[in-house]
């Protein structure tokens, strides 16, 4: 599923109604959380009860933002014991 690219979506942070329709395949939200939860997508309940995705959990994070976390991962102290 590829973000649009009409200005109502690029300044979206969410998925909208249709687009976590078409990625679940079913327009009841009870029925959309049950997609979501089987197959692993972090996702949250809105006030109204319905499911809500982030883009960024779809497009994953930059290859660059990967990078740096490895490298901080990776840190150990100069520190001799």
């Amino acid at each position: 599923m590829a973000r649009q690219s009409n200005e109502a979506t690029t300044t979206a942070v969410c998925l909208s109604r249709e687009e976590l329709r078409d990625l679940c395949g079913t327009p009841y939200a009870t029925k959309q959380m049950e997609f979501l939860i089987l197959n692993g997508i972090a996702h949250y309940k809105g006030l109204d009860g319905r499911p809500r995705v982030l883009w960024a959990t779809l497009e994953g994070a930059p290859d660059s933002a990967v990078a740096a976390a490895v490298a901080v991962a990776e840190w150990k102290p100069n520190k001799v014991a």
